[in-house]
């Protein structure tokens, strides 16, 4: 089967690409509280800089509106895109309780990416400790791509 090429606004990741795995990135929706866009120009919301999160290799970094590219990506026809997640977290650190906002995307479902984020643990700023991560201190809520 063969896909199509859809040109989508993206987040790159600073995950380092291989041979077998392409450079990770996010593809951004069509509207959310990030910003929208049509066909030729995204157009910003008021929510920059943001924090995104790669739920490949758990790594965090922080990207203002000049860092969004646009991208082709290939896509099966009539196979859906898996959502932009917000996820909204509490560190767990002892006498802490921070909230902090990430982005995320690739996960089908919520429990799944609430389990990997977990397991993976991502080494992020809090204060003067990182992220304590417990899965019941995690929100999460998607944006459809389409």
């Amino acid at each position: 089967m063969v896909g199509d090429f859809t040109v989508v606004y993206s987040i790159q990741f600073d995950c380092t690409p291989t041979q077998l795995e392409p450079a990770c990135h996010l593809p951004l929706p069509h509207r959310s509280p990030l910003g929208s866009y049509g066909s030729q120009q995204f157009e910003p919301g008021e929510y920059w800089p943001a924090n995104f999160l790669c739920s490949r290799h758990g790594l965090a970094c922080v990207r203002s509106p000049e860092d969004i590219r646009s991208d082709l990506e290939t896509r099966l026809p009539g196979a859906p895109v898996p959502p932009m997640w917000r996820i909204a977290c509490i560190c767990a650190h002892k006498d802490c309780g921070r909230e902090h906002t990430f982005y995320a995307a690739r996960m089908p479902n919520w429990q799944e990416l609430a389990r990997r984020i977990v397991k993976l643990s991502p080494r992020i700023p809090c204060g003067d400790h990182n992220i304590e991560w417990r899965i019941d201190l995690l929100r999460g809520s998607t944006y459809a791509h389409d």
